[in-house]
């Protein structure tokens, strides 16, 4: 019974204060920042598509080159997209590749049997695979191919 009341006398204070705090002001992105984000999107040549699992060993030497590799600098023209298929179903990482304008060329690549551990690059324009990366690659190997197929596209 004390409890209750303690907990009802807590809560009246709660409310109490929160009734005379100001309201937090939301901010709006300007309409600069909202046409730098769709050009960036707009321009986007190719797709950087990791073929990821969390119980996948290749994943797991792969991911963090391509961390080290996005911190050297952004690419223009290109976009990381992440497929994941750690639950193995293909056809959830299929409506995941179709989502991301990449499910054609990830059909055709794959051709049947998803191989987790790669990061394959993407022309989106013509659904072409202009390369893959995989866990023996260092970050700056990285980069250049990310350079490669952009180029390429």
């Amino acid at each position: 019974m004390k409890t209750l009341i303690l907990s009802a006398a807590i809560a009246a204070l709660t409310l109490g204060a929160c009734s005379q705090a100001e309201a937090p002001t939301i901010k709006t992105p300007s309409a600069s920042s909202v046409t730098a984000a769709a050009q960036s999107i707009v321009g986007t040549k190719t797709k950087a598509v990791l073929v990821y699992a969390d119980w996948c060993s290749s994943c797991k030497i792969l991911d963090p080159n391509i961390e080290k590799a996005k911190t050297m600098g952004a690419i223009p023209g290109l976009e990381f997209v992440t497929l994941d298929y750690t639950a193995k179903d293909e056809a959830a990482f299929y409506a995941q590749a179709d989502a991301a304008g990449v499910g054609k060329a990830m059909r055709d690549f794959l051709a049947g049997t998803v191989k987790t551990g790669q990061l394959v690059l993407v022309d989106i324009d013509d659904q072409a695979v202009r390369g893959t990366v995989t866990k023996t690659d260092e970050p700056a190997q990285i980069i250049t191919a990310l350079k490669g197929a952009v180029a390429a596209s």
